[in-house]
């Protein structure tokens, strides 16, 4: 595979991440609401400690623009679909290839 079928396969992976965490965050939007609501209220206590963090102003306006507990929640929820893509890759590519390979 070559640098462009790697490119692509990694925005691919990126992509699919991005998906299928709008789905899991919905599904537990719509099943574990409670649940949703201590990821929202941990999203919201890593916010504050970033933003007041000492940093200078430079720094933490950026911060404070771009992050918001929203968009930490998805972040945690695309890091975890990321997790359970490479474990399901990687069981994948062990029962394929029956080896830890890096350019298989």
């Amino acid at each position: 595979m070559g640098l462009f079928g790697k490119i692509t396969w990694a925005s691919f992976v990126i992509f699919v991440s991005f998906i299928l965490a709008i789905v899991l965050l919905v599904v537990i939007g719509l099943y574990l609401p409670e649940q949703l609501r201590q990821i929202l209220d941990a999203a919201d206590w890593v916010e504050g400690q970033i933003t007041t963090a000492g940093l200078p102003s430079e720094y933490n306006n950026w911060l404070r623009l771009f992050l918001d507990d929203a968009g930490l929640a998805m972040i945690f929820f695309v890091v975890v679909i990321r997790g359970f893509l490479a474990m399901i890759g990687a069981g994948f590519r062990r029962m394929v290839f029956g080896r830890d390979t890096l350019d298989a």
